[in-house]
């Protein structure tokens, strides 16, 4: 059984809005990506995230539509196919907290009729009482909204099957509600006609409305169709009413209308005048009547009239030129949307303005974004971009060039006219004066102007992470800290990109020490206890202790030994500031009281010393004589060396040479005191005793290491009685070097819910094992590796929080996370030890010391995802190979030169070549002028001529072709000038069509699928008089498929996967004179990608369906049964056999890691391994939980993961051989789950015991 994961969620954005969601002034902006709804508020300092929902479906859109009370609105959401639907939100605010809660929705599923071609989309009328959605061919569905709730719904029947576009109209009697449709007729001619929903009648007006002429549009204006085009509707203007106040009210009047987005052009077409309606509707009723006559000759008269009348092309009002690619996403400004801001699909960001003294348009280029998908102006020149193909943005719009004064703004292409912004100054600063608008000769189309501006207006603000789409992928190990990273191809159009995603915390290096060698650890120190700045840092070496004084930014002061007051001559085991301790006598009870002192300790193999601090001076000088074990009367702990302490500010716990642990504390007359001493039949190894409740100055429990029999014992300091008595105590198999206690939770004593005592040891091995204390015992054991070398632990405070460093040949940050405690890896190498550091120059610091330095600076995101990006720009990486020997990437990229609407793409490919720690570019090779590269091999070659390193296949474009019928394999090798690595071609081999995969299959020998073939190619050196040293020669070849898109290897066998039908397993080995066919599945499939599992494959389809097959070869002829199918709502483009971290490991795992995969959203996943046994039990556990929890709109969750088709889900099958990870990881965030274990009868109850269940959860949650 295989458990569905999610390690980052889907990261594109769809949609977004701005609206008012409560009654007042405060605004929101609702961003949709692709299965999540978030809302944030624009605050004066920018966004705060508010909330946010999780769609089971993908959403397509989302409007604001008016709420019970009118003074808000709430939010209509639609989700795509194949459970298409509407989902009416309302915001609610409860104690502070906001949520989204489900008030209404609408299901628009309808399995008889063809789902939209070219949109899929919801619109809300003007006036807010009707939403119309469009996600069937020849169909709309008509959804009333009535007091913030959705009412009752109709299909309407629409002629136009082929919808470009559709948007509802202003009009002046909020009676009538107007469509403007953009739909491509019969005859593959663009029309732009309107319609009245009549709402009695339930159903469109047959005729065209004559709110708008019908007119066909230009095929030179709108050359293509990819992607749609876009209808704004635009208010009526009336000359001397402001709109805004930021408006000017002298702009010329007019009735308002539609702006068509898309082509070369863009396009104003205004409402007609009321004699021009009524001239119309007069010529619909003759024309009706004729056709009613019964004549055939008056019908035939009648239709030619129609169809003459259907065919006219009608000037626009006012139209200008877009000098870019297609426009993808448009926001208005302003209410009266005198502005409009337009983005292209390659991120051209530009202003379309209504002049101020005539009905045209003046286009103001911006600057350059990510791709837009969705555009919305929120206020104060701040415009959030949202895209599917780079990263979100917030921007500001400056009124001025803040960047790049001498380059133009963008690029206009060469013929298109232009003028400068000193000239549009000139020509409006002549005044004003005007003929009336009505004067104007409305038969003209006025040209608009475009302002050739210099520099970039647009400052981003804040960029917001986005892998989409995702085309490819890698893991690996790069800095060899055994955290594998993941490498992705992302982006596209102007944003290709590489990211490097990885689970860190991210080091922000404030100071750096150089020299300090051999540092064991480290404690901060104040002038006095109470005192919130660190003045002196205390280091200890191998050999000897370093005081330092942090008093200056610039430098770090080293005080001399001699003045120093510390035992500087031998290595220190603890310091740390403490309080003096009073004591009180109230009616024969004494207590103890802490006061602030400038009183220090230190704690070294010679015993404990004792120091005040000149705060004048910034000196420290021993007071009194401080405790040493070879003064001591007790005769056997006399002469005694201490090997290991721990304190907190009134106890001091030392363990002595012999195996004796000591407590002691100060008295109230400044002088060191013996409380108890207990011995061991071990030497004491390590210590520790930080109290749990850390607003206490003592602790309560104490652990002790031994060195021989590897104990770790925890013993008791709750009472005078109980002093250093034991509590439990554990067995390791190899030595605890470290130990520690901590709380990781908030909670101070064990009946808080959330008091989280640990027990952690770094043992010499370089494990840390976490044990749970609870109840006296050690539970949940978990151990994790760091390396080989010993490690070491230490208390630190990131973000606010208190936090574990773990050090060994790599480290950890440990956290408390989703019940439980989570390594976050530290991107610091040979780090030894980290502390809170805050002075008065470097606040909320770490002080960490490494092998070879002292390091100051800040530790940030513990829990978060770090993404670093290698940007790309144009060159759009496809596919991509890590070479582990060689410790490089190779990659290959398409770049399309974008170009204006229509015009012929430049498309070039290339092999590029990257360093893999620096990512820095090493290489760059071109491919052929028409050729593309379409598949990347890491080869197990050295890199010499020889041996290559990487395998690229290619094709050959031509656009007359349907299908490729050329390509190539090229082999590169390494060379290497001046000490810099390149890429040097050894190898070229045509092949018959597109070289859709390659796989390594043995020594010199590659497997690569070409077109509809398997074909098998050896590598071998080239003949006498050849222009490249090697080559490849064709060896057998299996050609029974359409096209063979995947290919992987697992041992001798090849799983082949074909777009159109399903999937193969072939088998080849070295000697076989043939490729032989072991099984086939012969269902349409539609594989997008697949891997291998080590017994079948697993694969994703088109359909959006995960499925997998076990390959059975113990009959003569194999089978590949199919074991699983599963419902992931999304394309995954890429499977990697493996895990994403070196997570925890149990002692009895009920899951492991298996696959990795990758979608075209963004998402990354994981797919578990769980034995069978847990996963009966965790099966009908989903079961039980699908049957109380619902998605947004009621979804059934059972219904949601079945298997999908274009239609809708099949009722016949439901999901099986998948269970669905994220939500079954929800029980834990539950209140009462045992609601969920027993299920409605005694079958369904799950017999695993809770805390069981919970365990395995917690561990699937350490996978992802």
């Amino acid at each position: 059984m295989r458990v569905v994961g999610t390690f980052h969620p889907s990261s594109s954005v769809s949609r977004s809005l701005k609206c008012r969601l409560t009654d007042t002034a405060l605004e929101h902006l609702v961003i949709a990506k692709t299965d999540k709804l978030e809302v944030y508020s624009l605050q004066p300092d920018g966004l705060k995230r508010e909330c946010s929902v999780d769609m089971w479906s993908r959403i397509v859109s989302v409007q604001a539509v008016p709420a019970k009370e009118e003074s808000h609105s709430d939010l209509l959401v639609m989700t795509d196919h194949p459970d298409i639907k509407l989902v009416l939100f309302t915001y609610e605010t409860v104690d502070g907290q906001a949520t989204l809660k489900t008030t209404g929705t609408c299901s628009l599923v309808d399995r008889a009729a063809r789902p939209a071609e070219f949109v899929t989309d919801v619109r809300v009328d003007p006036t807010g009482q009707i939403a119309v959605a469009s996600c069937y061919a020849g169909k709309l569905k008509v959804v009333s909204l009535q007091g913030g709730k959705l009412g009752e719904s109709f299909d309407v029947s629409l002629p136009e099957i082929n919808l470009l576009a559709f948007t509802f109209l202003y009009t002046s009697d909020e009676d009538r509600i107007t469509l403007a449709l953009l739909h491509l007729n019969h005859r593959r001619q663009m029309q732009l006609l309107c319609r009245d929903v009549l709402r009695a009648e339930f159903e469109l007006s047959p005729a065209h409305s004559n709110l708008l002429i019908t007119t066909l549009l230009s095929e030179r204006t709108f050359p293509s169709l990819e992607p749609p085009p876009h209808l704004v509707p635009v208010p009526p203007h009336s000359a001397g009413s402001a709109d805004d106040e930021e408006e000017d009210p002298t702009g010329p009047a007019h009735r308002g209308g539609v702006l068509v987005l898309g082509g070369r052009k863009v396009l104003f077409y205004e409402h007609a005048t009321e004699d021009q309606q009524e001239t119309r509707k007069e010529k619909q009723r003759r024309l009706s009547s004729r056709m009613l006559s019964g004549k055939a000759s008056e019908v035939a008269k009648a239709r030619e009239k129609e169809k003459e009348r259907e065919s006219r092309r009608i000037k626009a009002r006012a139209t200008v030129k877009w000098p870019w690619s297609a426009i993808t996403a448009w926001t208005p400004v302003d209410e009266g949307r005198r502005r409009v801001l337009l983005g292209d699909e390659y991120g051209r960001l530009a202003m379309l303005a209504f002049d101020e003294d005539k009905v045209s348009f003046t286009l103001v280029p911006l600057g350059e974004t990510s791709p837009t998908t969705t555009l919305t102006y929120l206020s104060s020149q701040v415009l959030y971009v949202g895209s599917h193909f780079g990263d979100s943005q917030l921007l500001r719009i400056h009124p001025a060039p803040i960047a790049n004064a001498s380059s133009d703004t963008l690029l206009i292409p060469p013929g298109l006219s232009s003028i400068s912004p000193y000239a549009l100054a000139s020509a409006s600063g002549k005044g004003k004066a005007r003929a009336s608008e009505y004067d104007i000769d409305e038969s003209t189309t006025r040209e608009g102007r475009i302002i050739n501006a210099k520099g970039s207006f647009v400052e981003v603000l804040r960029s917001y992470d986005n892998i989409a789409p995702v085309s490819d992928a890698v893991l690996a190990d790069i800095d060899g800290s055994g955290q594998p990273q993941v490498i992705t191809s992302s982006g596209s159009r102007n944003t290709g990109s590489l990211r490097v995603i990885r689970t860190e915390a991210d080091f922000q290096e404030q100071a750096r020490l150089d020299g300090l060698s051999g540092i064991t650890d480290m404690w901060p120190l104040r002038q006095h206890f109470n005192d919130q700045a660190h003045t002196h840092l205390v280091v200890s070496t191998l050999r000897e202790t370093l005081l330092f004084s942090l008093t200056s930014k610039e430098t770090v002061t080293h005080v001399e030994p001699s003045v120093a007051g510390f035992a500087t001559h031998v290595p220190t085991y603890v310091a740390g500031n403490i309080p003096r301790r009073q004591t009180t006598s109230n009616g024969g009870r004494t207590t103890s009281t802490y006061v602030d002192s400038p009183l220090s300790v230190q704690i070294t193999q010679e015993g404990i010393r004792l120091l005040e601090c000149d705060a004048l001076l910034g000196a420290f000088t021993p007071l009194g004589e401080g405790w040493n074990p070879k003064k001591l009367a007790d005769s056997n702990m006399a002469g005694q060396q201490v090997v290991a302490a721990a304190m907190t500010p009134s106890q001091f716990v030392v363990g002595l040479s012999g195996g004796y642990l000591a407590l002691l504390n100060l008295s109230t007359s400044d002088t060191i005191q013996l409380l108890q001493s207990r011995s061991f039949p071990d030497e004491i190894c390590a210590v520790s005793c930080t109290p749990f409740d850390p607003t206490k100055n003592y602790a309560t429990s104490v652990a002790a290491s031994f060195w021989g029999s590897n104990k770790v014992v925890v013993l008791s300091l709750e009472s005078s009685e109980k002093y250093l008595s034991p509590v439990c105590e554990v067995t390791l198999p190899t030595l605890p070097r470290a130990v520690l206690l901590h709380n990781f939770g908030t909670g101070a004593r064990a009946k808080d819910a959330d008091f989280r005592p640990h027990v952690l040891a770094g043992l010499a091995d370089g494990s840390v094992v976490t044990y749970a204390l609870r109840d006296g015992q050690l539970h949940d054991r978990k151990v994790s590796s760091l390396g080989d070398a010993p490690v070491s632990l230490s208390l630190c405070t990131i973000d606010g929080r208190t936090v574990v460093f773990a050090s060994g040949a790599r480290a950890n940050v440990l956290y408390w996370d989703r019940q439980r405690v989570r390594p976050s890896p530290v991107g610091i190498k040979y780090m030894v030890k980290g502390v809170t550091l805050n002075t008065v120059h470097y606040p909320s610091c770490l002080a960490i010391a490494t092998s070879s330095a002292l390091l100051i600076g800040n530790v940030r995101g513990v829990d978060k995802m770090q993404i670093r990006t290698i940007p790309l720009g144009l060159d759009n990486p496809r596919r991509m190979a890590y070479h582990p020997a060689q410790q490089i990437f190779g990659v290959s990229c398409v770049r399309t030169l974008p170009g204006r609407v229509g015009d012929s793409e430049t498309v070039t490919g290339s092999f590029k070549l990257f360093d893999g720690h620096t990512f820095q570019q090493l290489h760059h090779f071109l491919c052929n002028p028409d050729e593309e590269p379409t598949a990347v091999l890491a080869l197990p070659g050295e890199g010499t001529e020889s041996n290559p390193v990487f395998a690229l296949g290619t094709m050959v474009v031509r656009p007359e072709q349907a299908e490729p019928s050329q390509g190539r394999i090229i082999l590169f090798s390494l060379s290497s000038t001046n000490g810099v690595r390149s890429l040097k071609e050894v190898a070229s081999q045509p092949v018959n069509g597109c070289v859709y995969a390659l796989v390594n299959v043995g020594d010199g020998v590659i497997a690569a699928a070409v077109n509809s073939a398997v074909t098998i190619f050896k590598i071998h050196e080239a003949g006498p008089g050849a222009a490249l040293p090697l080559a490849l020669s064709k060896g057998p070849e299996w050609n029974h498929n359409y096209f063979v898109t995947n290919l992987v290897m697992d041992g001798d066998l090849l799983f082949a996967g074909d777009a159109i039908s399903s999937i193969s397993a072939l088998r080849w080995k070295d000697g076989l004179p043939k490729i032989q066919t072991v099984a086939r599945d012969y269902g349409p499939l539609w594989p997008v990608s697949i891997e291998s599992t080590g017994n079948g494959v697993i694969g994703a389809n088109s359909d959006n369906n995960l499925f997998s097959f076990t390959l059975h070869t113990g009959s003569p002829r194999g089978a590949l049964e199919k074991d699983g199918v599963y419902h992931i709502d999304d394309v995954v483009t890429k499977f990697i056999r493996g895990g994403l971290s070196s997570a925890d490991v149990g002692e009895d795992q009920a899951v492991k890691a298996g696959h990795v995969f990758f979608t075209s959203t963004g998402r990354i996943g994981v797919l578990l391994e769980m034995d069978d046994a847990t996963a009966l039990h965790m099966t009908a556990l989903q079961r039980n939980m699908a049957k109380h929890i619902k998605g947004p709109g009621e979804v059934n969750h059972t219904q949601y993961r079945a298997p999908a088709t274009p239609r809708g889900h099949t009722d016949a099958e439901a999901a099986y051989g998948f269970l669905d990870g994220d939500f079954l990881e929800s029980l834990l965030s539950y209140p009462e789950p045992e609601k969920f274990m027993e299920g409605d009868v005694e079958a369904e109850r799950v017999t695993l015991p809770l805390a069981t269940v919970k365990d395995v959860l917690v561990q699937m949650q350490s996978l992802h």
